[in-house]
């Protein structure tokens, strides 16, 4: 729930200038991964978007192996793509951070991936990205989550 307020506020027909769509914000990419072709309606989109979550959490899963921790490199890869976490990682691992803790080791990393420091280090294979936007992501995501768990 708290992804899908962050995605799109609970609209299930939100679209996003980058073409993504629905309460989980699915681009066609992702539906058809999953093969998923009705992706505009609610039911496809959260099976496309819980399928995308697995697919991740499994993924992820050989580099970070603490499933709390894993959560928030999910989440930022669900926000940004794998691979930019994948960088941040080994950004962080070449600074003496550890690339298996997010919170002030990967997640400074991704912060700063707008700066050609990092978005050009040999080590950032996916080049730019919006990092301050999914480093803000993630920390949403989770402090709503925080919220929703506290509801009686």
């Amino acid at each position: 729930a708290a992804l899908v307020f962050s995605e799109s506020q609970f609209d299930p027909e939100a679209e996003s200038a980058m073409g993504a769509y629905g309460l989980m914000q699915i681009i066609p990419e992702t539906a058809e991964h999953f093969h998923v072709y009705d992706y505009f309606q609610p039911d496809s989109n959260v099976y496309a978007g819980v399928s995308y979550l697995q697919y991740l959490d499994k993924y992820l899963s050989s580099h970070v192996q603490d499933s709390t921790e894993r959560v928030k490199f999910v989440l930022a890869s669900y926000n940004a793509g794998p691979g930019h976490i994948l960088d941040a990682m080994r950004l962080a691992e070449k600074y003496g951070k550890n690339p298996h803790i997010w919170d002030d080791n990967v997640d400074y990393y991704l912060l700063h991936k707008n700066e050609s420091r990092y978005y050009q280090d040999p080590l950032a294979k996916n080049g730019y990205c919006n990092g301050p936007q999914t480093y803000h992501y993630v920390s949403r995501v989770l402090e709503n989550y925080k919220n929703y768990k506290n509801i009686k």
